[in-house]
């Protein structure tokens, strides 16, 4: 009797430690929350609102994979204030509204 009681509560500690969140080891500490840092510098693919798109059917696709992807523009991140986004591609300058500006994928 002892027997059965003893391996009834002791299922029931390991069931129920079971769902109960562990500390992490040798995960890297999160992200810290706040401001994020303009990626002035770096290459950016910003992905845009439909509405906003401009069909820019000559600009050649990615020259690795031969996949461009619509409503994304892509270059080195020059200005980024409250109502402009600037990226440089070569010789061209892309100014986007903020307000437009769905993502941005930062490489570093």
């Amino acid at each position: 009797m002892k027997t059965k009681l003893l391996l009834g509560i002791s299922a029931v500690v390991l069931s129920a430690a079971a769902f109960f969140p562990r500390n992490a080891e040798g995960q890297p500490a999160p992200a810290p929350k706040g401001p994020v840092e303009a990626p002035i510098g770096l290459d950016c693919v910003i992905t845009v609102e439909t509405q906003a798109w401009m069909n820019t059917s000559n600009a050649p696709p990615d020259s690795i994979t031969g996949f461009h992807p619509d409503f994304t523009v892509r270059g080195k991140a020059i200005y980024w204030g409250s109502d402009w986004v600037v990226l440089k591609d070569g010789t061209y300058e892309n100014w986007i509204s903020r307000d437009k500006v769905l993502s941005v994928r930062v490489s570093r």
